[in-house]
């Protein structure tokens, strides 16, 4: 697909991977939409900080770039997110669900809301986002979504019971949408990236020594990925980019969030 003069949808985009693959993307020509929550709750006629920061750095690419306060887990939240999209540009030719949520935390920790605010943004926002959007993609007879996955939605992880949960989750969304939305040329992609170097390893408490971080994977890499997949031609479909660290950035532990 050509990118250039294209809309995209991009979730979890204030900042970290969101962000990045917004950057990415604006590189490439398309406008953008740029949905997140913030940093505390947005109210109505309010763009938190870190979006409208988002946006003007999309801008200062020398992209168009729609910021929108947004729910993920929010049904007419979103339905009213993808109205905005198609107001400002009359069209929406991929979304990238890339908002997550997903603490570190034990069994016994993991209490039902803690699994129901991990599965509600990292789960069901894809499920909502993609809901949305499909009409939309129909009557344009052509459509991308890419999902971004995780190594925790291919292998266990300690102590991220909820998250890994959700993500497999992910894989299993995606796999439907796959068998669902091809006959309408609609393509759904799901990029795998391990750990990553993004602000939320600090947030949650893992200790990031100069070598974990530099056998991280560059965020712009994931970034890069999704755009190359937006590129292909119709007549191909990539599922599934894992994109996986060289070395173990934790190598030797159990868990990432070991002192």
């Amino acid at each position: 697909m050509e990118l250039k003069g294209k809309v995209a949808i991009v979730t979890g985009a204030s900042r970290g991977m969101g962000l990045e693959i917004a950057l990415e993307l604006a590189r490439h020509g398309m406008r953008l939409a740029l949905v997140a929550r913030g940093l505390r709750q947005a109210q109505p006629a309010d763009i938190p900080h870190s979006l409208a920061q988002a946006a003007a750095r999309v801008q200062e690419a020398g992209a168009q770039a729609l910021a929108i306060p947004a729910n993920v887990a929010d049904a007419a939240q979103v339905e009213a997110m993808v109205q905005a999209v198609l107001e400002r540009y009359g069209q929406i030719d991929v979304l990238v669900n890339s908002a997550f949520w997903g603490p570190p935390a034990s069994i016994e920790d993991t209490t039902p809301e803690f699994w129901d605010q991990t599965l509600n943004t990292t789960l069901k926002g894809p499920f909502l986002c993609a809901r949305a959007v499909a009409p939309v993609f129909k009557r344009q007879g052509s459509g991308r979504i890419v999902n971004i996955g995780s190594l925790a939605g291919k292998v266990g992880e300690d102590n991220r019971t909820a998250y890994c949960a959700a993500k497999w989750g992910l894989e299993g969304l995606s796999a439907a949408l796959t068998e669902e939305l091809s006959r309408y040329n609609i393509h759904v992609h799901l990029v795998s990236p391990a750990a990553t170097d993004t602000p939320w390893w600090r947030e949650v408490g893992a200790n990031m020594t100069p070598q974990v971080v530099e056998r991280m994977i560059p965020p712009q890499v994931i970034a890069q990925a999704v755009a190359w997949v937006l590129q292909q031609p119709d007549q191909v479909h990539i599922p599934d980019v894992p994109v996986y660290n060289f070395r173990n950035p934790f190598e030797g532990k159990k868990s990432p969030f070991e002192t």
